[in-house]
This record gives structure tokens, sequence and C-alpha cells, in this order.
């Protein structure tokens, strides 16, 4: 999950207005670190809960992949109810999201959207000037079409691994070949009795339907071609799956 600290001086919602961007605690919790529509339900469910002290106003949207992109200018087809709440503290709320099919998604493979979720405290008598932070989520919504082979735990267990040269040093080669997003974890090369890690982020860590990537080792110009991968994989439900595979020649 990524978090973006927007300020501003008036209430508002508006992206634009964001200044800065740090990890923070927001007040609005998600349920789950990612959100999985399949395709064969009309309609999936979201819950929000305030665990802060204060009531906030929420905004919602749905994005394509970019993090500018405001709920007037997504063109997700996806519609959401409601956009817009108020929730009091130790409440929740019930977040709809329903695809539209106004845009046709890919029927062999799953198709990556972002769920954002902003809040704002709401305006004071008291104090209409005074400085308010905006808090932005923003969570991993995978549209999967009905029938898909396998499932995305499989898909991680049969990622193909090879070591490439890279200089003089080595890189990682995975490569996807199922229907799935698979977001890896943790990533370390066993080779000749040494040990090496790729370096990953948001967007290493992730390998689209069919891609491929390769991921820089760092100081490991004494591994071998051949050994082993041991990685991590996340599930729907966001657990952690421990998978350990011997490198392809």
């Amino acid at each position: 999950m990524k978090r973006t600290l927007l300020c501003g001086r008036a209430w508002g919602l508006l992206v634009a207005a964001c200044l800065m961007i740090a990890q923070a605690q927001a007040s609005i919790v998600i349920t789950g670190t990612r959100v999985v529509y399949d395709a064969s339900q009309r309609e999936v469910t979201v819950k929000l809960s305030n665990d802060g002290q204060s009531p906030m106003l929420v905004q919602s949207w749905i994005d394509e992949g970019n993090v500018q992109a405001t709920p007037d200018t997504s063109a997700a087809p996806f519609v959401l109810t409601p956009p817009i709440a108020r929730i009091d503290p130790s409440k929740g709320q019930a977040l709809r999201i329903r695809y539209t099919g106004q845009k046709v998604l890919p029927q062999d493979s799953e198709s990556l959207f972002w769920l954002n979720v902003l809040e704002v405290p709401p305006s004071s008598a008291e104090g209409q000037n005074r400085l308010k932070i905006a808090f932005r989520s923003r969570v991993k919504l995978f549209y999967r079409p009905a029938g898909l082979p396998g499932n995305v735990t499989a898909a991680a267990e049969q990622l193909q691994w090879r070591l490439r040269r890279n200089g003089p040093d080595w890189a990682l080669e995975c490569r996807n070949d199922s229907p799935y997003y698979v977001t890896l974890g943790k990533v370390s090369v066993s080779s000749n009795g040494q040990t090496a890690s790729p370096t990953l982020d948001i967007n290493s860590s992730m390998l689209a339907p069919g891609e491929q990537k390769m991921m820089p080792l760092k100081n490991s110009a004494v591994l071998g071609s051949g050994g082993k991968v041991d990685y991590t994989s996340i599930s729907d439900l966001g657990a952690t799956i421990e998978h350990s595979q011997s490198l392809k020649p």
C-alpha cells in the first residue's frame, strides 16, 4: 500500500493540492492490502474503518496507474458507491465497486487498477483557516476474468528463475508465464555457498502476466550459474507465501 500526504489550508478533496509526499499514519483503514474483483461477481465490497479520534470525510476513486489521476480525470471503468462519505470515529463504511463494462478488458489475463481513498478532517467552526492534513491511500485492484486457469499462488510457484551475467556481477531473471499478477516479497539467491538479494520496490516486486524482469544482484560476482532461489509472494488475502526453486540453466 502507498500513502500520500496532502497539505492544504482550505478544505478540499483535490489531488492537485498535493504539496509533499511522505509515509504517514492515516486514520482511515482499508480492510486488506489489495482488492480482487472476480468478473463472476456483480460487484465487490471494500470495508473502510475510522481508527482515529475525529470524524473524517472520505473520497474514493479508481485509477489506471497514474498517481496524478483525480476522480474527474480517471477513465477506469468502475463505479464506486458512495464516492464521498463521512466516517465517524470507531465507525465503518462499506465501499461498493462495480465494473461498468465501458472499457473492454482482456479476458485471458488479469488487469491492474488502483483504489484511492483520500481522507480529510472536516472543517470546524473555530478553525476555518487552520492547516488541515489529508492522507491518500492506494491499494491494488486486480480485475480477474472468469475462468482463468490455476490461481495466483500456483502462478507464483511456477515463476521461471535464471541467473544472467550483468557485467562483473549477476542479475536474476524472472519470468511470469501465468495470466495472473504476481507480487513478490523477499527474494534471495544461493549459489556456490554464497547468497545475494535484489533490491525490490513497488514496481520491481510485481510481475504482470507474461512479463519478464531482470533484477540486478549486488556484490554477486562470486555466485555461480546454478543454485536456488528462495522467495515469498503475496496471496489474494495479503498473506505471505514461501517458495523455493532451483535456478534454471
